[in-house]
């Protein structure tokens, strides 16, 4: 099965989908409705990029007969169409709602840009997704769970693990850290990460010893401490979809009041107390449910979406994606995302700037603007009176 899907996966005759990566809606990337998802990974290698990859989709029969992906190299985001790329040393393993695969491409002559193109064979849909190969990117190593490529920012405590690359024992530093919501898209005002935070712990670890995280917070794994590029990632329990009582009041920071925060904190799992709270703000028992129900698909998305070494509800585009939703448009850049809503509730257009670290390379901040404030009012009230 792993042979004959990298096969197919690989020689698919390419699309004649042209169309340059910058002027692209690439709203479906975050749109939980959307057929095909693929997630792109790369990780920074001696002599190569690994590339980590996984596609989901919707409709699972006969995944492979539907759908073929083609790799495809760009050397700027205004390229119209690139050059085939063939992935090296190619693993391919089935998921239930998918596939993940890892393949390498060298160093040396590697594009600025990697396409994963995919194509529907039955509704002839093709959709672009695509990575970066930078290279100073900080990411030189990655987890593997029962053999396959883990290619999310998270994991799960007590879960076991393996470290793909590296021959050398490296060290991990475990970070303690409870990091802040981010503020409301109009505050003049937002709290920024130092680039160097306190470590609770670090310990060594073999190369090829079986790893588990058994407390929740950040975790870097690096060769050497002092250097400037590693593997994090967010270790956490009930994630992404929260389940838990004690784990709901967090999220509510964004449409609820000083005091009914305080209040959802104090009841400490207690769901009768939490339930008052909830129905003193929606004054209905149904708009209760439907508040809840709602805003929570919507955390949890965000949590899947957006997560960083921080979880995905508190970034700046968690925020926005649980309160104003799935955006109409997003266009992308090498420098920032774009994110416009355009229908008829809102129309409004939200600016994030790229902000690498080594602790996400990927992290993007909200270029925040008293402008908004108004609308922002608007929507929260929407929230509480359960019209969403």
């Amino acid at each position: 099965m792993q042979k004959s899907l990298s096969i197919l996966f690989l020689l698919f005759t390419v699309s004649s989908f042209c169309q340059p990566l910058r002027d692209i809606n690439y709203n479906y990337l975050y749109s939980p409705d959307a057929s095909v998802y693929v997630h792109l990974k790369p990780v920074r290698n001696e002599g190569n990029y690994a590339v980590l990859y996984s596609l989901s989709v919707k409709d699972t029969t006969s995944l492979a007969a539907n759908y073929s992906i083609v790799w495809e190299g760009r050397s700027s985001l205004s390229e119209s169409e690139g050059d085939v790329v063939t992935l090296q040393d190619v693993e391919v393993t089935r998921t239930g709602s998918g596939f993940n695969g890892r393949g390498n491409i060298p160093l040396e002559g590697a594009p600025q840009y990697l396409v994963a193109k995919v194509t529907s064979a039955s509704g002839r849909k093709t959709w672009l997704f695509y990575t970066p190969l930078r290279s100073n990117y900080p990411l030189n190593n990655y987890l593997l769970s029962r053999g396959a490529p883990v290619t999310q920012s998270f994991v799960h405590t007590n879960d076991t693990f393996a470290l793909a690359l590296h021959s050398d024992d490296c060290f991990v530093s475990y970070y303690n850290r409870t990091f802040p919501a981010a503020a409301p898209a109009f505050s003049e005002a937002q709290t920024r990460v130092s680039a160097v935070m306190k470590v609770d712990s670090v310990y060594r670890i073999r190369s090829d010893q079986q790893l588990n995280f058994p407390a929740k917070g950040l975790y870097l794994i690096q060769k050497d401490t002092i250097a400037v590029e590693g593997l994090a990632f967010r270790v956490e329990e009930d994630y992404p979809q929260y389940t838990k009582i004690a784990s709901l009041a967090g999220p509510l920071i964004y449409i609820t009041t000083r005091q009914e925060y305080d209040r959802l904190e104090q009841t400490n799992g207690n769901k009768r107390a939490f339930d008052r709270v909830i129905l003193s703000i929606t004054a209905e028992t149904d708009r209760a449910k439907v508040l809840m129900r709602n805003y929570f698909r919507r955390v949890e998305l965000a949590n899947r979406f957006f997560t960083s070494y921080k979880e995905g509800w508190k970034t700046d585009r968690g925020m926005i994606y649980i309160i104003f939703g799935v955006p109409d448009e997003v266009f992308r850049f090498d420098d920032r995302e774009v994110w416009n809503y355009d229908n008829d509730r809102f129309d409004i257009r939200f600016n994030f700037s790229r902000s690498s670290s080594l602790f996400d390379p990927d992290n993007y901040v909200l270029i925040r603007d008293k402008k908004y404030e108004r609308t922002w009012y608007e929507v929260i009230d929407l929230w509480r009176n359960a019209r969403f």
